[in-house]
């Protein structure tokens, strides 16, 4: 739930509805410190719904110079020979004084055409090159390559944030969504070079709107960098990405 719009005091004539030249408050503002640039590699661990098991392999990567920003993740699944491409997502924009602060976002899966979301902060519309739909945008709206770094930063700038829900606003493929976020709480995650320190962050599914439930694991250790992020489909279906090496880059 966000901050209610003002109430009109009586006798006051509302002012005239312009869009806004800046995004749309509504949603509580969070402290946000970023993380330094890094590329990670990942393993990929599927169970589809009918008990298949794949595993494969991504690389996920944050860089910013501190007023600018690309992120990324390419995951693939390995067939003897070749590696097959699954998923890339690529999002590129600025960091503003909410974080990070998406201009553009693409998705492109196995089979599927390429698809983009515009967060256009001129005229304060989140839009889809896959829909005719427009969402308002919110202040701290995201990306789903976005959204670990984003928690990464309200985590690194006050860890008592996460006392309550975390509300994001997540534009993604054809919808713009509000991710609600909950500590599960402090977990060890085993990882390829031993365990790591986590605190644990969940979106349970929201009847309505997702059908999926999105877990996210941050190192406070390790800059807050997400080291897992699973996905639980409504099927059952379950994918994990487990950091199993991070190099730090330049800025």
């Amino acid at each position: 739930t966000g901050t209610p719009p003002p109430a009109v005091a009586q006798g006051e004539t509302p002012a005239a509805v312009v869009p806004d030249a800046a995004p749309r408050q509504g949603l509580r503002r969070y402290k946000v410190n970023l993380p330094p640039s890094a590329t990670f590699d990942m393993t990929v661990d599927r169970v589809d719904a009918d008990g298949t098991k794949w595993t494969g392999a991504a690389t996920m990567t944050w860089h910013t110079d501190g007023s600018r920003y690309t992120a990324s993740v390419e995951a693939g699944v390995s067939l003897l020979v070749t590696r097959l491409n699954l998923l890339v997502l690529r999002s590129e924009g600025e960091i503003d004084d909410y974080g990070i602060a998406p201009v553009t976002a693409t998705e492109k899966r196995a089979r599927r055409a390429e698809t983009a979301t515009h967060f256009n902060r001129a005229d304060g519309t989140i839009t889809f090159s896959a829909s005719e739909r427009s969402y308002p945008l919110l202040v701290g709206a995201q990306d789903k390559a976005t959204v670990p770094f984003q928690l990464g930063g309200i985590g690194r700038a006050d860890v008592n944030q996460f006392g309550s829900d975390i509300d994001i606003q997540v534009g993604e493929e054809k919808e713009a969504t509000i991710f609600r976020f909950q500590l599960v709480g402090e977990e060890e995650v085993e990882t390829k070079t031993g365990k790591v320190v986590t605190w644990h962050l969940s979106r349970p599914p929201k009847p309505g709107s997702y059908s999926s439930k999105l877990d996210i694991w941050l190192a406070p250790g390790l800059n807050w960098y997400p080291i897992q992020i699973r996905n639980t489909e409504a099927s059952g279906a379950l994918t994990t990405q487990t950091v199993s090496n991070i190099k730090m880059t330049d800025k």
